[in-house]
């Protein structure tokens, strides 16, 4: 193999600079001071400013002095330009009054505060006031009530008030001493550092880092509120710690950064996160972050692109496409890898006799442990192979697009794929969760293939979804990350999805791959996540509502955000514990124990709230004028790595439906315009990993009443609604009696118009009965003075010669005045009978024999035949006298117009429920618009009037008739001869 120079590592920190662009009120930043509560205290030209790793607060607008701590080391303060102290506590600044002094206190609080008469206390180094501030002595205390005071020929140790020793030393400039602890230091001018012990001063050697030459004190950064010593030497900066002997030992930090470009006045190093914060005179604050991953590249002409991975010779790397990556990160080519075609580099098995199992498109490829020679090679003609994987037993499982699962025993010497079931295709990811127990996850979909007996499940809800990759760390326990779905857990015949993300990065989870630490890393298009799998556990659980998920990103040393997956492994666990993961440009290879996960445990702060435009102090109590407007609740908590990681929630009372909304990210939650009463704001933080670990303020919101609802308020309310309704009860009350007398008098005018109606309508009753009486006696006498005798007349004609044209003229004649008097007749009795709705069982054959029996006689003598066809006993609920009327005179009119020819009549039940009475002739036929007038005109009530060519009225007794019994007459055209005329009564 022929080795390639690696790559020069990138730079090992992460610079972050701020100015008065992006937070900063002004670019000087003079001193850089901790807080126990974990923020950082800024002193610049325009104010004291605090940083809490992602917002700068602004506490004065003047122009901070110094910062030093209080006795004890127990608090901050800062001096200003005009003498304002201001105390630091609990991650806020107030104004704080200068006491007067305690007879024989001597604390050096008190001394800087009061500027004792040619003594300057201590501030660090360099010293930003030494060209033109002028003193007698410098105070350099090492506690609360011990002190070194350097003047210009001796230097002497106090405490308590009372001075332990004084011992001659000339120095020109004060500023080359300095404290660690309860030592004091100095540079001397020939380049030696000095260390007092008691009262004689001892040359020590810097250990570590830093080369063996000579100091300039000009080199020095003394933090003297954090204890911390740093030397800026060849733009190389080193932090310098104490021993218990006092020696001192240098570390080197970071190099390249040059103090004089960036005009360096202040330091502080973070040694827990590694990280340094510079401040600049004019150039504001630099954050150097030390980053924890490496990335492997490969030569600048390689591809680092990579997927699939297997372990190559002493906890080394070899990729799909070809390089080799050692122990310590070399890279190197395997020639015989990358002679074959780009494109699939999506799955990698190395066996246990250490050869290598490869997949190029629809080939399958079998190395030897050196990656020298091809073994064996197999292809599968039209069908692309998906994946590879090694299972138990010496088996290697092969997925293809087409044909199915199929496994190859790697015992064989040339083994042959064997089918295995063309019911899981496109084959995505496998693993073993047992032996005899594989899953299988598909382009659309998750199997359980049990392998002894043989059976194929399919997991429920995983139909349409794009397997990316499985971890089954036990039996029982499968992990499943999708694509655009985010990661499931299958567990005791579960599934349960995992929560996302704010942004949702987790939904194209990648890969999933524990450590030993009880950590799971997952990979996405968007960064690297870091999960505690107790915490996931406890979530499928319902222990908790949420999972912390540790985001990593470039920042953290990263060359990319975006990770690959869709490939087996898709991430790697070496021998030595070390993972490496696949990435769009290189391999990400780190050792778990050794990443550190910054998490967000600092304490949650309160700061002001803004109320409409007034400025409130927080408490565990908050009172609220009932027409505020807005109020605005400034959330603060020192963290200083990725902003991600930082999950801030809030909920306005305690419910069981509580529904937790995300503080915005400038920190502040904001309400508008709240109902009076007594409300819990409820803001958690979430702490990192643990079983709801998290931290919660609480803060109660009382939102005074409004005057309306104040207890005066509603008493006078009460008072005058209960008026209003007395008020209004009388009115009403009045108002009833009047509209009671009146109605009174309506009722009675009434009555006297209904008693007069009724004698009006009893007098009506009284003529229609006389009238009633009198068309009895007109129908007798017409029956007895005109029907009787043309009945004699018309029976008469029939004994007369048939063959005489007069005499049979003469018989038709008297027939037709016959039935026109006796429909008259029939007609005038309809309007006498006063119960129309009577109804009776009529057998309809029966009724139709008895008409056709009144009309054979004449129909005889006009050769026409009256045939009854209707069905035997079929009865129906009608009023008989009425129906029979109407039969009399259709049936009438059928003999009438028919000569020689025939008559038929027919009834039956209709499937609508319905019976049709049907009179069919072979006559003359009836002209159409009789017809269609007949058929379109059944509510006479509306139009009586027959058509002008029609004289007779027998038709309108019909229709008129038929409505009283609830049915209709429809005429038809009987083919080119005669009349059908059907009755259809509809029954109840």
């Amino acid at each position: 193999m022929a080795v390639l120079a690696q790559e020069p590592e990138p730079h090992s920190y992460h610079l972050v600079h701020y100015t008065d662009e992006n937070g900063l009120p002004q670019n000087s930043v003079k001193f850089i001071v901790p807080d126990r509560e974990g923020f950082l205290w800024l002193a610049t030209e325009n104010g004291l400013v605090r940083f809490d790793g992602g917002r700068f607060t602004t506490h004065t607008n003047t122009r901070i002095v110094y910062i030093f701590p209080g006795n004890g080391r127990k608090s901050l303060l800062a001096v200003n330009l005009n003498g304002l102290l201001f105390s630091i506590s609990n991650g806020g600044a107030d104004v704080r009054p200068v006491a007067p002094r305690p007879p024989g206190c001597s604390d050096y609080e008190y001394l800087v505060q009061h500027g004792v008469t040619g003594t300057f206390p201590a501030t660090g180094l360099p010293n930003l006031y030494a060209g033109i501030v002028k003193y007698d002595y410098y105070l350099l205390p090492t506690s609360a009530h011990a002190y070194f005071l350097v003047g210009k020929d001796s230097v002497s140790f106090a405490e308590k008030g009372k001075e332990k020793y004084r011992f001659a030393w000339k120095t020109d400039s004060p500023w080359d001493f300095f404290t660690i602890g309860s030592r004091l230091y100095t540079v001397h001018k020939d380049g030696r550092l000095l260390l007092f012990r008691h009262n004689t001063p001892e040359t020590i050697t810097l250990s570590g880092d830093i080369p063996a030459k000579p100091l300039d004190a000009k080199q020095l950064y003394w933090n003297y509120v954090a204890e911390q010593l740093f030397i800026y030497q060849d733009d190389k900066c080193y932090y310098i710690t104490a021993g218990q002997d006092g020696t001192l030992h240098s570390k080197l930090l970071v190099t390249g950064f040059s103090r004089r470009k960036n005009d360096i006045v202040s330091v502080f190093y973070d040694a827990e996160h590694e990280r340094i914060f510079f401040g600049s005179r004019s150039r504001g604050l630099y954050v150097l972050t030390k980053k924890q991953f490496h990335p492997l590249v490969s030569p600048v002409d390689q591809d680092n692109v990579f997927y699939a991975q297997a372990p190559f010779g002493d906890n080394g790397i070899i990729t799909a496409q070809g390089i080799a990556f050692d122990s310590a990160g070399n890279a190197s080519r395997v020639p015989l890898l990358q002679n074959i075609p780009k494109g699939n580099r999506y799955s990698m098995e190395r066996d246990r006799a250490g050869n290598f199992w490869y997949k190029h498109q629809n080939t399958i490829y079998k190395f030897n442990a050196s990656l020298t020679k091809i073994l064996w090679q197999r292809s599968f003609g039209d069908d692309a192979v998906t994946q590879l994987y090694l299972g138990v037993k010496d088996r290697l499982w092969v997925g293809t697009w087409k044909g199915g699962l199929y496994f190859l025993n790697l015992n064989d010497v040339s083994p042959v794929p064997l089918l295995f079931s063309n019911k899981v295709k496109d084959a995505s990811y496998m693993l073993h969760e047992s032996p005899d127990v594989l899953w299988v996850g598909t382009g659309k979909g998750l199997y359980r293939v049990q392998l002894s007996p043989l059976r194929i499940d399919s997991v429920p809800g995983f139909g349409q979804r794009y397997i990316r990759s499985l971890l089954i760390p036990r039996r029982g326990e499968v992990w499943i990350t999708t694509y655009d779905e985010g990661i499931f857990l299958y567990r005791k015949g579960r599934v349960v999805q995992m929560p996302a993300d704010r942004l949702g990065y987790l939904k194209t989870a990648h890969c999933i791959t524990p450590d030993d630490r009880g950590f799971y890393w997952i990979t996405t298009n968007k960064g690297l996540f870091q999960a505690a799998r107790k915490d996931m556990l406890a979530y499928a659980d319902g222990e908790q509502r949420y999972v912390y998920y540790h985001y990593y990103s470039k920042s953290n040393g990263m060359l990319t955000n975006e990770f690959n997956g869709g490939c087996q492994p898709c991430a790697l666990q070496l021998q030595n514990g070390d993972i490496s993961l696949p990435s769009l440009d290189g391999l990400l290879r780190f050792r778990p124990a050794q990443i550190r996960a910054e998490l967000p445990d600092g304490p949650l702060i309160a700061g002001q709230a803004e109320l409409d435009t007034q400025l409130l102090q927080t408490g565990d109590t908050i009172r609220l004028p009932n027409n505020f407007v807005r109020l605005g609740l400034q959330l603060s908590t020192p963290y200083y790595g990725d902003p991600y990681n930082l999950k801030l929630l809030y909920t306005l009372d305690e419910k069981e439906d509580e529904v937790w909304l995300p503080v915005e990210n400038n920190g502040t939650i904001a309400f508008s315009r709240l109902h009076s009463g007594t409300y819990t704001l409820r803001i958690r933080k979430i702490n990192g990993f643990g079983v709801n670990n998290y931290s919660e303020k609480r803060i109660t919101l009382i939102v005074e009443a409004a005057w309306f609802e104040t207890l005066p308020a509603m008493i006078m309310a009460g008072c005058i609604l209960g008026l209003l309704i007395y008020i209004y009860t009388q009115l009403r009350i009045r108002h009833m009696r009047r509209k009671n007398r009146q109605l009174s008098r309506h009722v009675s005018e009434r009555t006297a118009e209904l008693e007069n109606t009724l004698l009006s309508l009893q007098e009506s009753e009284q003529q229609l009965r006389q009238q009633g009486v009198m068309q009895q006696r007109l129908i007798t006498a017409i029956t007895h003075d005109i029907k009787t005798p043309m009945k004699y007349l018309m029976l008469l004609s029939k004994t007369g010669n048939p063959t005489d044209k007069k005499s049979v003229a003469m018989g038709d004649a008297l027939y037709r005045m016959y039935n026109m008097v006796d429909n008259l007749i029939q007609y005038m009795k309809m309007g006498a009978v006063r119960n129309h709705s009577f109804r009776e069982y009529v057998d309809l054959h029966d009724l139709l024999e008895e008409k056709a029996g009144i009309f054979r006689p004449i129909a005889e003598i006009r050769s026409v035949r009256i045939e009854n066809n209707a069905i035997r006993g079929l009865q129906v609920p009608v009023n008989r006298q009425l129906l029979s009327i109407v039969v009399n005179n259709l049936l009438d009119n059928a003999v009438k117009y028919t000569v020689e020819g025939s008559v038929h009549l027919a009834a039956s039940y209709e499937e609508n429920g319905t019976v049709s009475i049907r009179i069919t002739d072979t006559g003359i036929g009836m002209r159409p618009e009789i017809r269609e007038w007949i058929n379109r005109c059944q509510a006479l009530v509306a139009d009586n009037r027959l058509p002008v060519t029609q004289n007779g009225i027998g038709l309108v007794i019909v229709v008129e008739l038929l409505q009283q019994i609830n049915g209709k007459l429809y005429v038809h055209a009987n083919g080119a001869l005669g009349t059908s005329m059907e009755i259809l009564l509809q029954l109840d």
